[in-house]
């Protein structure tokens, strides 16, 4: 799967992901940090099948307009704990993930 964090989200968490076997990159990692959420958001859409986020004002924006066929905007609310832990319960909870039942700026997991 390609994946998208975006640079709320722990850099660690690439590192984990793509050992999980993920394409993934995160606006850090991309150097696109301070990018306005909708040219973000557009990025994301046509480079990526998911994008991770913990912005409320940006996962409830893009459920307001028309879903795209092969991209999800997901906001995570995993609570925060110290990084490593953070990464394992995301670890855990995206194994047991189903992109599939998730709608545009749902709340995961």
């Amino acid at each position: 799967m390609k994946i998208l964090l975006d640079e709320n989200l722990p850099g660690k968490l690439v590192a984990a992901l793509r050992a999980e076997g993920h394409e993934v990159e995160s606006v850090i990692t991309l150097r696109m940090q301070g990018l306005d959420n909708g040219r973000l958001y557009r990025f994301a859409r046509q480079n990526f099948e998911v994008c991770f986020t913990r912005d409320f004002v940006f996962a409830n924006n893009v459920r307001q307009g028309p879903t795209p066929e092969n991209f999800k905007l997901v906001r995570v609310t995993l609570g925060q704990r110290p990084q490593d832990e953070f990464i394992l319960n995301s670890l855990a909870a995206f194994r047991a993930m189903d992109l599939g039942e998730f709608q545009q700026g749902d709340e995961w997991p």
